[in-house]
């Protein structure tokens, strides 16, 4: 019986020390496989996945990517996922968890004091211009846009808006003002939104 209980402990032990590091290596192989953990963080991987895009986002501002924000998960994102997690004393497997999208939004805030990433001003002071596709991007992303993220100001845009505008009780005009804008900037910070 003892042996039999020996014998079990060290074929799980041989299990564990042998079989993690060649799931690694497996995964590894194939950088742009999701993983059924990380879907749940960013959904399945399309050509233009605005998580990914919004991860490509925040890992420029931090100055760990330099590639295109094409919301591909590509090599290129995978390597600056896996430092940023070196970098943050993480496990650098490159992939995207919960743990990794907070530390992410919260050095992403920190960077940018008045956090306003998306908005440029325009030649009079009293104007604001706001990036169209990050904003198709949030209401995408909170389920108030079924639309593609191209940057246009479409039909499907305004009915997004004035949706999103509608759950906030703000008046429904399908314009970006100064309080949907506030109000936008809560579903960044809190990712996807629940009404």
């Amino acid at each position: 019986m003892k042996f039999l209980i020996l014998l079990l402990i060290i074929i799980t032990i041989s299990a564990v020390i042998i079989v993690k590091p060649l799931n690694e290596r497996v995964v590894s192989l194939f950088p742009n496989r999701v993983s059924e953990k990380e879907e749940n963080y960013i959904g399945t991987l399309v050509s233009n996945n605005p998580r990914v895009r919004e991860i490509q986002r925040m890992l420029k501002t931090l100055k760990f990517y330099t590639g295109p924000m094409d919301g591909k998960m590509s090599k290129e994102v995978r390597n600056a996922i896996r430092t940023f997690q070196k970098k943050n004393s993480l496990n650098p497997t490159g992939r995207i968890d919960s743990k990794i999208l907070n530390e992410l939004r919260k050095q992403t805030t920190v960077l940018s004091k008045d956090h306003k990433p998306s908005v440029k001003k325009v030649s009079t002071p009293q104007k604001i211009s706001y990036d169209i596709k990050f904003i198709q991007s949030l209401l995408k992303n909170s389920k108030f846009y079924e639309g593609e993220v191209d940057g246009k100001m479409g039909p499907e845009t305004v009915k997004a808006i004035k949706q999103f505008q509608k759950s906030r009780n703000l008046k429904q005009s399908g314009v970006i003002n100064i309080k949907t804008w506030e109000e936008l900037k809560k579903l960044e910070m809190g990712g996807k939104d629940v009404y």
